[in-house]
């Protein structure tokens, strides 16, 4: 049995840093259940100077953690990193960690037969979007936190915005710890700029140049494929910021149902917007010249994967800017064989594209049959007070992994062949003021940095869950319509789109696409008026 945490001295402790005398009342005394309800959620604080200390009688517990990451390229050093990370939190809090791999080139399927399992993990990595975050809420796949967090995570509950605690909550309850930093992707073509240059093609600006380039690669290089992401990744990840809207329901990877049109403040069905239409024309142009496989329905691969091994010269499914070291990486690897990557975020080419910065895009939930709840909160309380333990999580042992310069840069110029550090899921804990800049990061850092925060716009329906309780029946069926009819149109591979196209949009009225966008628009609108 768990014992419960007690004001006084012990052999164990967990140190909370404080904001201030009130917190030590408010939080540390009294379980305070109330968060802080300041708006500067992209920043962590400090740690205080002054302390107080939980104290009590920890029994030891070992906390199993799932997380969408690679196997570690070298086993050894991973072995011994762990050993060094469980030998530090055995220390401070009685606890060691059982950490799961998942390898993330088939996350989808991976996360889900994760859940399905019934494996009990107190720390599970989560995320709006890609990983279904608020569908598995709702389903009941994460123990609710809110009795938990200001008990055991107190440093959290209070350093965290209200405003962040009501994005991350679900039916009224959290089921997800936000990290200390927003979030932003923007998503990019990545290309080998190398054969750009090779074949004399136009720099890649717009669309436009984005299918000159494909074709230039499709006439000119034999031996490797234009693109290779799976599915309808190619639309998925580039037609919404070819317009304007914003993306209200995120089905997965960037495909909505809905979106919403910020010029007029309309809720539209996307199927029925003259811009799907029109790039479905492209995408079976595209997909009849070759630019990407006639399997992609039953691929699996994340582009970029491809194109950094080499198989493919493109992939419209980059992130960046957290995935801006692949240029650098393909510099490392491949340099002496005249490699270069470069990329063309998406927004760059459309000016009334919206790029939206989100404070709960990285999560950490904890299974609803998760059997140390508590502990694995206070290690996340505990990790984000400890920039030395935080560093440790995020770029490894310093001399093995990386080394610091004089300006406080990470340095992995000089680390010995298999020390990239990929052992832990860092993003789950992400905290901009102990985050570093990297050496490994692209040459055109910051351009590309100036750029994304010129655009960057707060996002209008972070902590928007669509209710879907009078309309399972329909939004179920329509996403079925989707998968069936939606996603070969969309991949470019059905031979008359506009017979196809009608085939859809008739499928989806009949599934109830007009009784749902009827609701979407009434709670968009219910939500939109709230926060005036």
């Amino acid at each position: 049995m768990r014992r419960q945490l007690k004001m006084r001295k012990s052999t164990k402790k967990l140190t909370v840093g404080l904001l201030g005398v009130a917190m030590v009342l408010g939080s540390a005394a009294c379980g305070s259940k109330e968060p802080a309800d300041n708006n500067s959620s992209s920043k962590a604080p400090t740690e205080s100077t002054g302390s107080t200390e939980y104290q009590g009688d920890l029994d030891y517990v070992k906390l199993k953690m799932y997380a969408i990451s690679d196997a570690p390229n070298n086993t050894d050093l991973a072995k011994q990193y762990w050993e060094k990370l469980n030998a530090r939190l055995k220390k401070e809090l009685n606890t060691t960690i059982d950490f799961t791999y998942a390898a993330g080139n088939d996350y989808k399927n991976n996360y889900a037969l994760a859940i399905a399992s019934g494996e009990k993990y107190d720390l599970m990595q989560a995320a709006p979007g890609w990983l279904d975050y608020e569908s598995y809420a709702s389903k009941n796949a994460f123990k609710p936190l809110d009795d938990l967090l200001p008990q055991y995570a107190p440093y959290l509950w209070k350093t965290i915005p209200k405003t962040t605690w009501d994005a991350a909550s679900v039916n009224g309850k959290i089921y997800g710890v936000p990290g200390l930093e927003t979030g932003i992707t923007a998503p990019a073509f990545v290309y080998r700029e190398d054969l750009r240059k090779k074949h004399n093609l136009p720099e890649i600006k717009s669309m436009d140049d984005i299918e000159t380039y494909l074709q230039g690669i499709k006439d000119n290089e034999p031996g490797i494929i234009p693109s290779d992401d799976y599915q309808s990744q190619v639309y998925g990840t580039s037609w919404i910021y070819t317009t304007p809207f914003i993306g209200i329901d995120e089905i997965h990877d960037r495909l909505y149902n809905f979106v919403y049109d910020p010029r007029n403040g309309q809720v539209l069905s996307v199927i029925e917007t003259p811009e799907f239409k029109d790039y479905m024309y492209k995408m079976k142009d595209w997909a009849d010249r070759g630019f990407w496989s006639s399997s992609v329905l039953t691929s699996t691969n994340w582009g970029v994967f491809q194109v950094l091994n080499g198989v493919a010269a493109a992939s419209f499914n980059e992130q960046l800017p957290g995935y801006n070291n692949h240029a650098t990486q393909v510099a490392k690897e491949h340099g002496a064989d005249g490699w270069e990557l470069n990329y063309f975020m998406y927004f760059e080419g459309n000016p009334d594209s919206v790029l939206s910065g989100n404070t709960t895009k990285n999560l950490t939930a904890v299974s609803t049959n998760a059997e140390h709840p508590e502990r694995a909160l206070m290690v996340l309380d505990y990790i984000q007070q400890h920039e030395d333990l935080w560093n440790f999580i995020a770029y490894g042992t310093e001399g093995i992994n990386y080394n610091l310069t004089a300006d406080g840069t990470i340095d992995t110029s000089n680390i010995a062949e298999g020390a990239a550090f990929n052992y832990f899921p860092s993003s789950m804990f992400a905290n901009a003021n102990f985050k570093k800049r990297k050496s490994d990061a692209w040459v055109n850092y910051e351009t590309m940095m100036e750029k994304i925060n010129k655009k960057v716009v707060p996002d209008i329906f972070e902590g928007f869950v669509l209710d879907k309780s009078s309309i399972e029946i329909e939004y179920t069926a329509l996403n079925d319509v989707n998968s069936q009819y939606g996603i070969p149109l969309e991949a470019g591979l059905l031979n008359d789109v506009d017979k196809a196209y009608q085939k859809y949009l008739e499928k989806a009225k009949a599934a109830g696409l007009d009784k749902v966008r009827a609701e979407v628009e009434k709670q968009v609108n219910a939500w939109l008026a709230s926060k005036k």
